[in-house]
């Protein structure tokens, strides 16, 4: 949630892009409390295609005019990580996801987390560097 929120106080834009289907993905976003925190949510039932197909992805890039090597997916699995190469998008990978019983670094993401806290470190060391374009 920490996260969540430093990401929305510094304007980004937040969106999910899961295989799950509207009814199970509202109900976990529910009982959570995220929605608020989120811009967009596409689901396993949204659009006709699902992930590792990049539609969802490029979807809410799209919306929202940014390109895709000014995005950034998280994820916890091969999947995600194969979607966010489909799109052209930089990926990081979580490793306490489902991802089949292998190691999400064996998808050769560009960056691998333990945690939503060091994640959101390496986020904030991130924006601390100087845009080059």
């Amino acid at each position: 949630m920490a996260l969540l929120q430093a990401l929305r106080a510094q304007g980004v834009r937040t969106c999910v892009v899961t295989n799950k289907e509207t009814r199970f993905t509202e109900r976990v976003l529910a009982a959570h409390g995220l929605g608020a925190w989120l811009d967009r949510v596409v689901c396993g039932d949204t659009l006709p295609t699902r992930k590792p197909d990049p539609a969802g992805l490029l979807g809410c890039l799209s919306a929202f005019g940014i390109e895709p090597a000014r995005a950034l997916f998280v994820g916890d699995s091969s999947i995600d990580a194969a979607t966010a190469r489909a799109a052209g998008v930089p990926v990081w990978l979580l490793t306490h996801g489902y991802n089949m019983g292998r190691p999400v670094s064996d998808s050769a993401p560009d960056a691998v987390f333990d945690g939503f806290a060091p994640l959101h470190q390496a986020w904030d060391a991130l924006r601390a560097v100087p845009a080059t374009d």
